[in-house]
């Protein structure tokens, strides 16, 4: 379930200690000056874009692409070795050594409906900034940590990406964790994140968990479907209405709701600084699903991310 990974290769573990050694086994090579980083060289193998500096390499793409005929196509454990294996002997390089600077990890999900049906339903993740940057595509961003939701199929079509025989003619929602930067920080570990450490069982198997774990902290919303269900009171009823309206906004209910808290809040609206807090929690606790009357579509994502984690080997 990798995707992009990208590598940093110290001058020492290169050939003969020399990061330029891998310039004749790279394509459309070009040469560099800075007052910054001296001499340094370019260029491309297969996905990834390859730069030489006096130091070491930056090795930046997708492992998935180098190996699989798209990214529609799931990298596991064995083909994730077996690509390291193809770039060591491609580029004359011990990748088991390289040092992991970003990892992304990730698949498709077939799903019932459009991608875009299911968004309404993913609400606020504690510590991050939910943004439907368009229709297609839902980001959950952090300085150093991106969850991102989209559309394959489209994504695909616009790409000319192949998609697998099985999969054609499926909506395809791709689920994507992306750890920027501060791999080690990130995943706690208390060595540095290598080539050798992706294809380790426990290691993937543990980082699939993280994929799952950030998922199930979502926050997830009623869909209007199940905002109507269990009705006994008045005021029950009046708050289901309230959460449609709101879903029925054209930013999304969330969305909707933080704009106003801001409003309040540039107008110093409430003299005690915790009714903000407290107003958020009451707005969202109409939005959020109880476990009993959650959505079918929410149900459905829920599953598959689960299963995807549990038969991670």
């Amino acid at each position: 379930m990798y995707d992009t990974v990208n590598f940093w290769i110290d001058k020492g573990d290169t050939a003969e200690g020399s990061p330029f050694a891998v310039l004749p086994y790279l394509d459309e090579v070009t040469e560099q000056r800075s007052d910054k980083r001296g001499y340094s060289c370019s260029g491309k193998f297969g996905d990834y874009s390859v730069c030489c500096f006096q130091g070491g390499i930056s090795l930046k793409g997708s492992l998935a692409k180098l190996y699989l005929p798209s990214n529609v196509y799931t990298l596991t454990r064995q083909t994730a070795k077996e690509a390291l294996e193809q770039m060591g002997d491609g580029l004359h390089l011990d990748m088991g050594a390289a040092k992991v600077t970003r990892i992304d990890v990730s698949t498709v999900i077939p799903t019932k409906r459009p991608p875009t049906d299911y968004y309404r339903g993913l609400g606020n993740k504690p510590h991050f900034r939910r943004l439907q940057a368009h229709q297609d595509t839902l980001y959950y961003s952090q300085q150093f940590r991106q969850l991102i939701f989209y559309d394959k199929t489209k994504e695909a079509g616009a790409k000319g990406a192949l998609i697998p025989p099985t999969l054609k003619g499926c909506n395809l929602m791709r689920y994507e964790m992306r750890l920027i930067k501060n791999t080690q920080r990130l995943l706690k570990s208390p060595t540095p994140i290598t080539g050798a450490t992706l294809t380790d069982s426990g290691f993937y198997y543990s980082i699939i968990q993280r994929w799952k774990s950030e998922f199930d902290t979502i926050k997830k919303i009623n869909t209007i479907s199940t905002m109507t269900d269990n009705i006994k009171t008045p005021q029950q009823a009046k708050e289901a209405l309230f959460a449609i309206l709101l879903q029925q906004a054209q930013q999304g209910g969330q969305s909707c709701i933080d704009a106003f808290l801001a409003d309040l809040k540039a107008k110093d609206t409430f003299s005690d600084p915790k009714y903000y807090s407290r107003l958020k929690a009451d707005l969202y606790r109409i939005l959020q699903a109880p476990a009993e009357g959650e959505s079918d579509m929410i149900k459905e994502l829920e599953k598959a991310v689960a299963d995807f984690a549990k038969y991670a080997r």
